[in-house]
C-alpha cells in the first residue's frame, strides 16, 4: 500500500526542546487530516517502557534499524518534520523523495554565536554548515518556523496558544527555561540570583570550559513534565536574550505566565520593547532597570508585548498551511 513517511528527531515524550513540543502540536492537529496512508519515523532509540499514546503508526530507528530503512526506502514521499543538523545515509539515500522539510533554527547562524558574543567555545549540537543548504535544495517544500521571513523560504511560522495569561509576579529573581546552548547565552546570569530549569550535565560544560560561576543559581533538572511546576516558581524576570531565536517558544511561556523577559536586540526587533540585552553587561543593567519597577509599571510593560505576541496564537492556520503541503 502507498504511504507517505514523517521523520523526526524526537516528539511523543522524548521532548528536549521546541522542536519537539512543534512535534507534538503536529501529532495533535495534522494526522486526522491526511489522505494519504502515513506513518512517523523516530530516529532515535524508545525508551524503556515508553509507550505512549499515537495518532499515527510510529516505528523507531532503534527498535529496529532495518525495518526503519526499509519504510523510508519504500515511502511515496518523506516529510522531515525535524531532522538532524547533519546528513544523514538514511535521508541522502532517499533525497529525491524529500517532499517536506521543516526549518526549525539556522545552522549558520548558530555557529556565530560564539564568535558573536566574544567567547571562546561554543556548546551547540553537532551540525555541518553546508547540509542546511542541502537539505533545503533536496525538499519540494522547505518551511522555515520562525517568527520571520528567513532565505526566501515558504514561511509557516510556529504558533503558541496562550493559556494562563497571569498577572505579572512581583519578584526580581530571574529564571531560565532553555537548553545550555552558546546561543541562548547562559552566561549573562553570572552572578545573578536565578533559578535555572535545563539539562544539569550541561552546565558542567560551561563551568569546565569557560568558568562560569554558577554559585547565585538554584538548578532545577530539565524534565518536560515538570515546566509548570518551573513556571510557577517564585521568579518574576526571564532571561529571554537568546541571541539567533526563531520563533521563541520559552519567551512566549514567560510572557504568558507573568515574567517581564530580558530579550536580545534581534528578536521581533520592530517591536519597541525597552528591556533588550546582547552582552552581560547590558544584561546585568536592564535587569536592575526591571527590579526598580513598580508593580503597575511591570504591567504596562508586560500586557501591550503579550497582546502583540497573540497573533502567532494561530493553529487553524498553521495547520492548514501545512496541510497543503502534505496533500498536495
Amino acid at each position: 500500500m502507498e504511504y507517505d513517511v514523517y521523520y523526526s528527531t524526537g516528539g511523543l515524550n522524548m521532548i528536549g526542546g521546541g522542536a519537539d513540543v512543534w512535534v507534538n502540536r503536529w501529532l495533535e492537529m495534522i494526522p486526522q487530516h491526511l489522505k494519504t496512508e502515513s506513518k512517523l519515523l523516530i530516529h532515535r532509540t524508545r525508551p524503556p517502557g515508553h509507550q505512549p499514546d499515537c495518532p499515527m503508526e510510529v516505528h523507531w530507528q532503534g527498535h529496529d534499524r532495518k525495518k526503519f530503512k526499509s519504510l523510508l526506502d519504500n515511502a511515496r514521499r518523506i516529510h522531515i518534520l525535524h531532522g538532524y543538523y547533519s546528513p544523514h545515509i538514511f535521508i541522502t539515500e532517499n533525497k529525491d523523495k524529500i517532499h517536506s522539510v521543516g526549518i526549525h533554527c539556522s545552522v549558520e547562524k548558530n555557529m556565530k554565536a560564539a564568535m558573536m558574543l566574544n567567547l571562546d567555545k561554543s556548546f551547540h549540537f553537532h551540525m555541518t554548515p553546508s547540509w542546511e543548504k542541502e537539505i533545503i535544495e533536496y525538499a519540494k517544500h522547505p518551511f522555515w518556523i520562525g517568527l520571520s521571513e528567513w532565505k526566501n523560504i515558504q514561511h509557516i511560522p510556529n504558533f503558541y496558544e496562550f493559556k494562563h495569561n497571569k498577572d505579572v509576579v512581583d519578584s526580581n529573581r530571574v529564571g531560565y527555561a532553555a537548553r545550555m546552548e552558546t546561543r541562548k547565552c547562559p552566561h549573562f546570569l553570572e552572578g545573578i540570583d536565578s533559578l535555572v530549569f535545563t539539562d544539569s550535565y550541561d552546565i558542567e560544560w560551561w563551568r569546565k570550559n569557560l568558568n562560569l560561576d554558577t554559585s547565585n543559581w538554584k538548578v532545577y533538572n530539565y524534565r518536560h513534565e515538570q515546566l509548570d511546576m518551573f513556571m510557577k516558581q517564585d521568579w518574576g524576570i526571564s532571561h529571554s536574550a537568546h541571541i539567533y531565536e526563531p520563533f521563541g517558544y520559552s519567551i512566549f511561556q514567560a510572557v504568558d505566565w507573568g515574567k517581564i523577559p530580558i530579550l536580545a536586540h534581534d528578536w521581533l526587533p520592530d517591536y519597541e520593547y525597552p528591556f533588550r540585552a546582547s552582552t552581560p553587561e547590558e544584561f546585568k543593567q536592564q535587569y536592575q532597570n526591571i527590579c526598580d519597577l513598580t508593580l503597575q509599571e511591570r504591567r504596562d510593560i508586560l500586557f501591550p508585548l503579550r497582546e502583540h505576541l497573540k497573533q502567532w496564537d494561530n493553529k487553524e492556520q498553521w495547520r492548514d498551511r501545512l496541510l497543503e503541503i502534505y496533500n498536495g
